[in-house]
């Protein structure tokens, strides 16, 4: 395996192995380096780096669905591990914990989706609207006067999104 080519003015040359797919090891290899220097985290490990990257970018992390399922799977595993009355009064602080754990994911879980689940943004909002008219240009494409026709619905879907965005609470 080559050498990781990174040198550092003070230490000399990086002594860890090179990745395969790259001339440098996990700590100097940065697949979109600008993105890593955004992050929040700077991860030296490549694979807690790679997984961190993964988990942030995910969709679904918007959601704390998988984490209750989780939390859930414990507490019915604990349960489950309890044999005798005496096991049960020995596990009511974990369980107790657990279920106050559970409340507040199911809480937070609640609210994260009401917000994120009804509400759009107006940049979204115009992006949709441009969507939408792209769409209604490509099909209308050949019908007499069919700008003209798209301008004026184009023009009432950008009224109906500035109205809202001025009249409804954010």
């Amino acid at each position: 395996m080559p050498r990781c080519q990174h040198v550092n003015r003070h230490s000399g040359q990086c002594p860890l192995d090179a990745l395969e797919e790259d001339s440098r090891c996990g700590i100097h290899t940065y697949a979109d380096k600008n993105a890593y220097d955004r992050r929040v985290y700077h991860i030296l490990k490549h694979q807690y780096r790679i997984r961190h990257s993964e988990l942030s970018d995910h969709e679904e992390l918007k959601s704390l669905r998988e984490e209750l399922a989780i939390a859930r799977l414990i507490l019915e595993e604990r349960f489950n591990a309890i044999k005798s009355e005496v096991d049960l009064l020995a596990a009511c602080g974990s369980l107790n914990s657990l279920l106050l754990t559970i409340e507040k994911l199911v809480t937070s879980c609640h609210k994260l989706e009401q917000s994120v689940g009804t509400l759009l943004s107006k940049p979204t909002l115009l992006k949709i609207a441009n969507d939408i008219v792209t769409i209604l240009l490509e099909e209308l494409a050949g019908v007499p006067g069919y700008e003209g026709i798209v301008d004026q619905i184009s023009g009432k879907i950008i009224e109906t999104i500035n109205a809202c965005s001025q009249n409804c609470p954010d």
